[in-house]
């Protein structure tokens, strides 16, 4: 049995934004708080020979803060698909785990959303 290649880990937790999103008619009132979390995950060698030990992942970031400024979107799918693309197009990540939550949709859950583990040839990226 083989070992799972190792690997390098950039971390963003905690990612509160305010958006415009949801199919309810009272989603379509106000911006409404989204929880993310996102780990992009690269190749061991890749990371440290081809990258320099180094990814820029402000332009990400900056990608992320301005999903507030963003028309409103229908369905938690279509924004999360357009960040994973971001992950994609944004940094050279091998594969990208996100967890996208709306924590006050029904208050009587902490939360509703999605979790993906997705690859870049997966994704077609």
């Amino acid at each position: 049995m083989s070992a799972a290649p190792s690997t390098v880990s950039i971390a963003m937790r905690g990612v509160e934004l305010n958006v415009r999103i949801g199919e309810h008619a009272w989603e379509k009132i106000e911006a409404q708080r989204l929880h993310l979390e996102l780990t992009l995950q690269f190749g061991f060698h890749a990371y440290n020979e081809r990258h320099g030990s180094y990814v820029n992942y402000d332009p990400l970031r900056v990608f992320l803060k301005a999903l507030e400024e963003r028309p409103h979107t229908e369905r938690i799918e279509t924004l999360a698909r357009d960040i994973l693309f971001a992950c994609f197009e944004l940094t050279p990540a091998e594969r990208v785990e996100l967890s996208i939550s709306k924590p006050d949709i029904f208050p009587e859950m902490q939360g509703v959303g999605l979790r993906y583990d997705v690859t870049r040839s997966d994704f077609g990226a």
